[in-house]
């Protein structure tokens, strides 16, 4: 089955069985911005399945440690591990079938998409910073979008048969049904990250005792719902970080790579980040970020409870295809 494929590590995207044409990301630097518009969190939904991976434990265990995260139980680095392998497979037979340039583009790290941007798509950090050194550093300004990450575009129509060929191999190294196992284990995450929406309910009332705490202060804040941490900030903010529009192909023939945009930190002006480590120390003050935390883990334990009966279904399999890509990568 020829996949589109999309991660955060390199990758290589197998045109459709209708395009002479082909993409892989290199996002070579590890320092990818998440995104989040903590105001209106919009849920992952992936329309088009995602590699998957494993890890060690064989059966959903129960979760003895109140500390634990209940999303353990999920086995998202076992997912990420096997959409490497199958990445790191795929890619390489690219390379050796007729496409030299895709060597370039073979991924040598696993990934953590699969924990971070579905499963971890909203915590306690996010809403109300990490700590003072955090804030200090994001200041209060929307985080941007990130740099494009290299591309590169094959105009010619036989790859597709290559790239069909190369993914079918992949996918058969990692074993009898491992693309629809982790096809259905990514699809799991994606009902996991659900819990999101009803959580977001209960950050509107903690962003009020923090904006409230910062008003008693005498701190320039207005209250402004809908807007990123629920104020808008009466000091002036740093520059917006802005990467060039995004380049398509610009030949019909032959290959093509675009280089990825250089990374550009964002740099908050001193009373911002002023401000928003007051921001923090006021979630510390008034308790929000017990409240939030505790909010976030009860609708993780509600989740994983709901989804039970799948996680034990598809638990020991995953981690059977991950031990395989583990052996396949040697990583």
């Amino acid at each position: 089955m020829n996949r589109n494929r999309f991660s955060s590590h390199p990758a290589a995207t197998a045109a459709p069985a209708t395009a002479p044409s082909a993409t892989a990301d290199d996002t070579g630097t590890q320092a990818r911005r998440r995104r989040r518009y903590l105001a209106g969190l919009a849920v992952v939904a992936l329309g088009a399945p995602v590699l998957a991976g494993c890890s060690a434990g064989a059966a959903l265990t129960p979760v003895a440690d109140s500390s634990a995260d209940p999303f353990e139980a999920y086995l998202a680095e076992e997912l990420d591990q096997a959409f490497f392998a199958q990445d790191v497979l795929s890619v390489q037979c690219y390379a050796d079938n007729g496409y030299p340039e895709y060597a370039q583009f073979i991924p040598t790290e696993p990934g953590t998409e699969h924990r971070s941007e579905i499963l971890d798509q909203l915590t306690v950090a996010d809403v109300f910073f990490d700590s003072v050194q955090d804030a200090t550093e994001r200041g209060l300004r929307s985080e941007p979008m990130p740099p494009a990450p290299a591309k590169i575009y094959v105009h010619d129509a036989s790859f597709d048969a290559v790239a069909t060929a190369c993914n079918t191999k992949a996918w058969a190294a990692l074993g009898a049904g491992a693309e629809d196992t982790l096809v259905e284990y990514n699809r799991l995450a994606s009902k996991l990250s659900g819990i999101f929406d009803p959580t977001m309910d209960a950050l509107a009332p903690l962003q009020e005792k923090v904006i409230q705490c910062l008003v008693d202060a005498g701190e320039p804040v207005t209250p402004a719902p809908g807007q990123l941490f629920g104020i808008t900030p009466g000091v002036e903010l740093g520059t917006p970080v802005e990467y060039p529009e995004r380049s398509g192909p610009k030949k019909t023939s032959g290959m093509e790579i675009i280089p990825a945009d250089t990374e550009v930190a964002y740099v908050p002006t001193p009373a911002e980040a002023a401000l928003a480590v007051k921001y923090y120390n006021c979630s510390l003050e008034t308790g929000a970020r017990d409240e939030f935390a505790a909010s976030i883990r009860e609708a993780k334990k509600a989740a994983i409870a709901e989804h039970a009966a799948e996680l034990e279904k598809l638990n020991p399999r995953m981690t059977e295809i991950a031990a395989t890509a583990r052996e396949l990568t040697g990583r």
